[in-house]
């Protein structure tokens, strides 16, 4: 197999998904809306095509997200399956390992994405990869049914905040508007993903936004081992909780640092801060208001000292550290 250096066409992709047989799809660790709600399209896109379709993935689905799967997720690559990999930026982050002869297909907006699939369509101007799942189902000429259609609505509204951050654009509405004629009720996916948390999860939750501290323009929260135990919680509990903390006035950077087994998970949001190159900086990525990186072995209050380090002279930080 050999990569490309450059994208291909929506043409191509459709041409090349129609010469497989055997596929199994995954995404990016610490998986999200779009992650699964674009996994579960693409499988369901290639059942379509006659195709022998899985979903593989070595962590757990979380529980809000497993319904748009039309099975269970497998742990492992399967033998004879060619690897299709969506919403990754980077080969290193695929939630099974990736194989020797490399994915097949590497489906992404993720604008630091670097081509590392032997066919690519990455287009940082989507709101979400769901949306170019999408595309490849008008090129085909497939319809989408109602479960295809939840699945690429969920990678769209989780991207965009519930259509509120700056990557929604006309495009991606009309979209939405053609998913809803092909089944969905937005209602009853708001009820499926937003009212599945637990006691649990509100405790933590309250945790993050009591450990918030605002540095000038920066706000950033920590989450410790102590906290989980505290509160019956686990990371992922905590994990969408940084939506409530871009709720502050007068911030330009929010972080949420959150202790996991192998150091301290952060995620960055912005308006108008590049976070992408502040989390390049720790060896992690995403996009120019949305990121994340993995610190190893480092705990979440020398995450946050770290952090402030860098943010000097990005944002001012009003001399309160």
């Amino acid at each position: 197999m050999t990569t490309q250096t450059t994208n291909n066409t929506v043409r191509e992709l459709a041409d090349f998904l129609k010469t497989l047989d055997c596929v199994a799809v995954t995404t990016h660790v610490g998986a999200d809306g779009d992650a699964i709600g674009s996994s579960a399209a693409l499988v369901r896109l290639m059942l379509s095509l006659g195709a022998e379709a899985v979903f593989c993935h070595a962590e757990a689905v979380p529980g809000y997200l497993g319904w748009l799967l039309p099975d269970d997720a497998l742990t492992e690559l399967p033998t004879g399956h060619d690897l299709l990999v969506v919403d990754t930026s980077r080969p290193d982050r695929t939630g099974v390992p990736m194989p020797d002869e490399g994915a097949r297909l590497n489906l992404d907006h993720h604008e630091d994405n670097p081509l590392y699939a032997e066919y690519n369509l990455v287009n940082a101007g989507a709101a979400a990869t769901a949306q170019l799942v999408a595309e490849l189902y008008r090129e085909l000429e497939i319809p989408l049914d109602r479960a295809a259609a939840e699945a690429i609505y969920v990678g769209v509204r989780t991207d965009t905040g519930g259509f509120t951050f700056r990557n929604i654009s006309p495009e991606a509405h009309e979209l939405v508007a053609d998913l809803l004629r092909a089944g969905v009720v937005p209602a009853e996916v708001n009820e499926r993903i937003n009212r599945r948390g637990s006691i649990e999860q509100l405790k933590i939750v309250g945790i993050v936004l009591a450990n918030a501290v605002q540095y000038g323009d920066a706000l950033i929260s920590t989450v410790d081992k102590a906290d989980y135990e505290r509160t019956g919680a686990g990371e992922l509990d905590s994990k969408e909780a940084i939506d409530q903390l871009r709720t502050v006035a007068g911030v330009d950077v929010v972080a949420h640092l959150r202790e996991v087994p192998e150091g301290t998970k952060g995620s960055l949001r912005s308006e108008s801060v590049d976070v992408g190159a502040v989390a390049r900086i720790f060896g992690g990525g995403g996009h120019k208001l949305a990121a994340g990186y993995t610190r190893k072995g480092m705990k979440p209050r020398e995450a946050k000292e770290e952090l402030l380090e860098n943010l000097e002279g990005v944002v001012d930080l009003g001399g309160g550290r």
